[in-house]
């Protein structure tokens, strides 16, 4: 049998334990558990579907070790030994798949804010978190050592619970990681300023869950190779930091980055280079007589095998990754690489639900992430036969999954290739990872044989002609015309046109519209040399994306020279070369334009539904021809609907 990424795919050792492979799920929070903290099995089955996806080990998500420290509403819980039963069908299930389970402790200190844990929060000193904001209460040495106890006793239920490692959570500014470092950590006691007394509270930790465990129990240092923030800890540090914690007897090191608040994203985003943290586990590495364990964007196999195959570090993460495939490794095993979904870094369904909107974790384009016990791959009795309209992520999705469970699927796509709104958003700056969601799509159809009819309009002739048991419609938007005066001039053309390349603006471009894609307009056509004025009636722009792509973008916009940004302005006219606008200070005019590029919104491509509807074949409209959406809600609801057949 041939061995593919034989670096990867090799034994590895941890302590007294030996993984499969190099492959590690890191802790990533999933807000599956119950409000109360006890494990769910929803929770079990996620993590169970992930080993069984042939991961080496996988540490389960953050795990509070008091619950005035929780960061998320529904954390798992670790602070009483009530929760040991649900651990340990988890630890369990992990384990019977043949991963090393592990579970992280955690406590978040600033981090966090009183509407989840219903308390002040703690922390070494009185300091507000910049993006939480809430100022914390600075711990009594008492409360100190009633949080290092604690941690001690979460790892003992944890070992108790069958759990082969406890990884502490010290990096991302969380409670160890504020007392480690002096961006954080104000204290003038023993607990505090120079370097000894900073690392003070981490190897108390240490030694205390050495001490309610066994001297030879694995223990894992999540740790900051770098905080990117001024006056926090920096590589070289952190390489004595490493040194220290080695000596106090953790067996491995898992370097990551960042807290909450730093410029550079501890989760990188689109447009971010592929393993961007490397080079600090790789200077960890250079100073650790034990295993150090690599994280962040590292989404290809044959990057990760080459990092150990270079020694750059021991193990690789895979995150988000396994959210979007939990069959990721196995597939990577059997160099089946062009089956991976791959992770496209947009954080829509992981981190900003998580942290944004407190939701479950989920994925763009896996809608089976956190439901895997809701909706089990399997095939249905009655299978039937499915037409479907529209190829763009919607309709691929929906036929992917009907095929999957069964059901002989015919795909229409009137243009002459599959990808629809897909192929826009990955024609933008600093966004062509969209392009692996059409890249997939594209392959499994394919793979799963589905009858495509591309450059074929559907009507009602053919539609009955395939004698369908059921039609699904996912036809899209198209972009939709103000009301304005003047919309209708030859100046003025739509910014999925400009997007697409149909048209090309030069000189002076007003772009009216400063959603998500007038944003992405304008800064394609900046790129191109335009000088560009954006109209935006709301006070913000982007409001229609998640907070860790929208913090990049605002950026790259607002420091843009080409780039001016107009918002609460409502655009009443479009003359020959000019805009009329009103502001909250009166009407005005903006002049010399060029070219008018239009980015209001959408509207439903719906004129195909009533014609198949009249044929009396039962019809699921989906996507964004039921109501233009974003992305996630599209390829969500075609997973349903398709499943639901």
């Amino acid at each position: 049998m041939q061995v593919h990424y034989p670096n990867l795919f090799q034994e590895g050792k941890i302590g007294k334990l030996t993984l499969r492979n190099r492959l590690v799920m890191p802790p990533m929070g999933t807000n599956l558990a119950q409000e109360d903290g006890h494990v769910t099995d929803t929770q079990i089955r996620y993590y169970e579907e992930r080993a069984q996806g042939g991961v080496g080990m996988v540490i389960v998500e953050i795990a509070g070790v008091d619950p005035g420290g929780r960061a998320i509403p529904r954390q798992i819980g670790l602070w009483d030994d009530k929760f040991i039963p649900g651990l340990s069908k988890l630890a369990s299930a992990i384990k019977k798949a043949g991963a090393v389970a592990a579970i992280q402790l955690h406590h978040a200190g600033r981090q966090t804010n009183s509407t989840i844990t219903g308390s002040q929060p703690v922390a070494p000193s009185p300091i507000p978190c910049p993006v939480n904001q809430e100022t914390p209460r600075e711990l009594t040495i008492e409360e100190i050592n009633k949080l290092v106890n604690a941690f001690g006793e979460a790892a003992r239920r944890a070992y108790v619970a069958g759990f082969d490692l406890v990884e502490l959570h010290g990096t991302h500014g969380y409670l160890i990681n504020q007392f480690l470092s002096p961006y954080s950590n104000h204290r003038q006691d023993e607990y505090g300023g120079p370097f000894e007394n900073r690392l003070r509270f981490a190897l108390e930790v240490i030694q205390a869950v050495k001490e309610n465990t066994a001297l030879d129990f694995p223990v894992s240092f999540r740790m900051n190779g770098d905080e990117y923030v001024e006056g926090g800890i920096k590589l070289e540090e952190a390489k004595e930091m490493a040194k220290r914690f080695i000596d106090a007897g953790v067996h491995v090191l898992h370097v990551s980055a960042g807290v909450y608040g730093s410029p550079a994203p501890n989760v990188p985003v689109m447009g971010t280079p592929p393993a961007p943290l490397l080079h600090l586990a790789e200077g960890i590495k250079s100073v650790s007589s034990v295993p150090v364990i690599a994280v962040a964007k590292i989404h290809q196999p044959d990057l990760a095998d080459s990092i150990i195959k270079e020694g750059k570090a021991d193990f690789v993460s895979i995150g988000r990754g396994l959210i979007c495939d939990p069959e990721w490794t196995k597939k990577a095993q059997e160099g089946k690489v062009d089956d991976i979904r791959g992770c496209i870094t947009c954080n829509q369904g992981c981190i900003d639900r998580l942290l944004a909107e407190a939701g479950s974790v989920s994925c763009i384009y896996n809608a089976r992430a956190g439901r895997e016990l809701q909706f089990p791959m399997t095939e249905v009795e009655a299978k039937k036969k499915v037409v479907i309209i529209g190829g763009g992520p919607a309709g691929m999705e929906a036929a992917r999954t009907a095929v999957l469970r069964g059901h002989t699927v015919h795909l229409f796509e009137e243009a002459g290739e599959l990808g629809g709104q897909a192929l826009l958003a990955s024609a933008t700056p600093h966004k062509d990872e969209f392009g692996e969601v059409v890249r997939f799509y594209r392959h499994e159809m394919g793979r799963l044989k589905v009858n495509l009819h591309l450059g074929t309009r559907a009507d009602a002739v053919k539609v009955k002609q395939l004698n369908p048991d059921t039609v699904i419609i996912a036809t899209g938007a198209q972009p939709l015309v103000p009301d304005i005066p003047g919309a209708d001039r030859p100046n003025v053309v739509q910014a999925w046109d400009v997007i697409s390349g149909k048209v090309t603006p030069s000189g002076k471009v007003a772009v009216i519209g400063g959603g998500l894609v007038g944003c992405e307009t304008a800064e394609l056509l900046a790129e191109k040399g335009c000088e560009i004025v954006m109209f935006e009636m709301l006070e913000d722009i982007a409001t229609d994306i998640g907070p860790s792509l929208r913090t990049v973008l605002l950026e790259r916009l607002m420091n843009n020279p080409k780039i001016k940004i107009i918002t609460g302005a409502e655009v009443k006219e479009i003359s020959e070369n000019s805009i009329a606008l009103v502001k909250e200070e009166g009407r005005q005019a903006v002049q010399g334009i060029d070219t008018v590029v239009l980015a209001v919104g959408s509207t439903p491509r719906d004129e195909v539904v009533e014609e198949i509807r009249a044929t009396g074949i039962p019809v699921h409209v989906i996507g964004d021809v039921k109501a233009p959406r974003k992305a996630i809600d599209a390829i969500h609801e075609a997973f349903e609907t398709a499943y639901a057949l």
